[in-house]
């Protein structure tokens, strides 16, 4: 079941071969007296901006200083980066709440030891449209079947009594098709939308910067089972140095964020471009949102896309793949506990 339900996601969205993009950045660099044990990352394209908390924390060194390198492989979306999660092929694996959940209803095994990101899911489209509402009927993109931006739509059609044409593709050839008049509009992850609009600024705007569920749950962070049995402390690790990405986003100005992030994106010019998308996401809240996230369970049980009575207790069903034990060791050694 697992592997059905990984490849009719991830090839819904016409999954080609992973790139593995090579650590460039002085901070990959080991301590005196330190070898770096390296995890192996799966994320995706175009979500520098998604994931800010950890290139962030990769930019300032603080993996290094856990003796820490990543491998950063990054996967058309979330379901493709969870077909080499169950193979094994990675350690760890940065994508959104559905595709992980709907992984755990299909027999998936793993830890979810930090929320990266709420929000995340912005609405893109002709300037024309202002609204879910205006965009009844019309042809909406979607980067991949099982994604959290599928439960979103999803959830905007059954809560306003809409009906949108999906068109599903990758976030890079979805913003294409926008561009080209294909599709009306589409929801995606940043800065892949800001990218969008910038590129086309007279024709393009967010319908929706912020999606229509308050404080939707959106990335979350989960590793091996073994990896978290077997060493918990490399785990802790690596939970920490993310942590401290969150402390500095928090206490620091958008446009500090932003530069981090254009030089891990490699391109200055788009330092606007991404200071706009940092709107679309909230970073600073590295527990799981309950609230926002059995919406989303409920939504995707409607879909077909996990067993309805998973539904009926979201809390309970999470509890056995959350592991918030990583976080709150990280959080203590920190001096971040209340």
């Amino acid at each position: 079941m697992i592997a059905r339900f990984l490849k009719t996601a991830a090839f819904a969205a016409t999954v080609g071969v992973a790139a593995i993009v090579p650590i460039s950045l002085a901070q990959a660099q080991a301590p005196a007296g330190k070898t770096l044990q390296v995890i192996r990352l799966a994320d995706q394209p175009a979500a520098e901006v998604s994931y800010a908390v950890v290139w962030v924390a990769d930019a300032l060194g603080y993996f290094a200083d856990e003796g820490i390198r990543i491998e950063r492989k990054t996967y058309a979306n979330g379901p493709a980066g969870l077909l080499e999660f169950a193979n094994g092929s990675v350690d760890a694996a940065m994508a959104a709440i559905a595709p992980f959940m709907q992984f755990a209803a299909n027999g998936g095994d793993f830890k979810m030891v930090i929320s990266l990101t709420k929000g995340n899911s912005a609405l893109v489209g002709l300037k024309k449209y202002k609204s879910y509402a205006d965009l009844n009927g019309k042809k909406v993109g979607v980067p991949g079947l099982g994604t959290t931006h599928d439960a979103v739509l999803s959830y905007a059609e059954q809560s306003q009594n809409l009906k949108y044409q999906r068109v599903m593709g990758k976030i890079t050839d979805i913003a294409v098709m926008l561009d080209k008049g294909e599709i009306d509009a589409y929801i995606g992850w940043e800065p892949a939308s800001a990218m969008a609009i910038a590129q086309n600024p007279d024709k393009l705007h967010y319908v929706s910067q912020l999606p229509p569920i308050r404080n939707v749950e959106s990335l979350e962070m989960i590793v091996q089972t073994k990896l978290a049995k077997d060493k918990p402390e490399l785990v802790t690790g690596f939970v920490r140095a993310i942590r401290r990405g969150i402390e500095f986003v928090k206490s620091s100005p958008r446009e500090a964020v932003a530069e981090i992030i254009v030089k891990k994106m490699g391109d200055p010019k788009l330092l606007p471009v991404v200071t706009q998308a940092l709107g679309s996401v909230i970073l600073t809240e590295p527990r799981v949102d309950m609230a926002s996230t059995t919406i989303l369970m409920q939504t995707i049980a409607k879909q077909g896309k996990i067993p309805e009575d998973r539904a009926k207790d979201v809390p309970g069903w999470m509890s056995k793949y959350i592991d918030y034990s990583f976080l709150d060791r990280a959080e203590k050694s920190l001096g971040l506990t209340k």
